[in-house]
């Protein structure tokens, strides 16, 4: 009989141990808002992103607001983000840019919108966004522009507070088009006299990156000559693709490209190109392709 009873004991407990609630079902943490990339110790509160050119239509892109916590929310919360001002931006390139480099600035007000600045996180689910349009066609190549954001307010700030740390996220913006990327160049290049190959011709391979200038254009340097930006002036060039695929070659700053022309394949996405060039007080000319790499 006692050892019934103890077993009754034994089960008795079991249940009531069943119907206590479980601690992981209650918040292990401080429930917060933040904005995503916004954190200086891993990316110093900078988030880049590709945007596209285009000479019409505005671009878009986003930032995104995340909850904290060990549990997700259990209504839904609506961040209000408002932008942070051009401090941050002086701030970090005092802190992260030396005086050789280029040097980023808020980008005008003229260029973006943000339709809403309100941010719906809805219940369940971690993560909310905020669009930002952007209007890229004259936007130029070789600047640094940059956004900067904060988050303003919660709607229910008994329930989920801001983060008091790393509040501020800046948004820089690096463009694109459809033939930016890196390439793998194969081609010769010879002196160039009355219209013929002149001479010994020397081949040459390596890798180049296409820069985006606008919708239709990339940059890119010459030969295999190292790409900093000291170097732009006197060794870069560009490529203009038209609607038929048609390549047309000029030069960027000062190197003296006197004719050129070529076509680009979209299927296999290769540049075929040749360019004369002056070079010591001599023509040169150089005939080669370019051949996109996988991502």
């Amino acid at each position: 009989m006692k050892q019934i009873i103890t077993f009754l004991a034994f089960i008795m407990a079991v249940v009531t141990g069943c119907s206590e609630d479980s601690p992981l079902e209650e918040e292990q943490y401080v429930k917060q808002v933040y904005i995503v990339g916004a954190d200086e110790t891993t990316n110093m509160g900078m988030s880049i992103v590709e945007i596209p050119y285009h000479d019409t239509e505005e671009q878009s892109t986003f930032i995104s607001v995340a909850t904290g916590g060990s549990l997700n929310i259990d209504r839904d919360i609506t961040v209000t983000i408002e932008e942070a001002g051009s401090e941050p931006i002086d701030d970090y390139n005092f802190k992260y840019r030396s005086g050789e480099d280029v040097l980023y600035r808020p980008l005008d007000p003229s260029y973006y919108r943000i339709p809403d600045n309100k941010v719906v996180i809805k219940k369940g689910e971690v993560y909310g966004r905020m669009p930002i349009l952007i209007r890229t066609a004259d936007l130029h190549c070789d600047s640094l522009y940059a956004l900067t954001f904060k988050i303003k307010s919660v709607s229910d700030p008994d329930y989920i507070s801001i983060r008091s740390t790393d509040t501020v996220l800046i948004q820089s913006y690096t463009f694109v088009n459809d033939y930016s990327g890196i390439y793998q160049s194969e081609g010769y290049y010879y002196q160039w006299v009355d219209g013929k190959a002149y001479g010994d011709s020397t081949s040459i391979a390596t890798t180049r990156n296409f820069k985006a200038t606008d919708a239709t254009t990339v940059r890119l340097f010459h030969l295999a000559y190292t790409e900093t930006y000291e170097n732009i002036d006197a060794y870069a060039l560009t490529f203009s693709i038209g609607e038929d695929n048609s390549i047309t070659v000029d030069g960027w700053g000062s190197m003296n490209i006197t004719d050129g022309g070529g076509t680009y394949d979209p299927e296999t996405s290769t540049f075929s190109v040749w360019y004369n060039y002056e070079s010591g007080g001599a023509e040169y000319q150089f005939s080669g392709t370019f051949i996109k790499s996988e991502d």
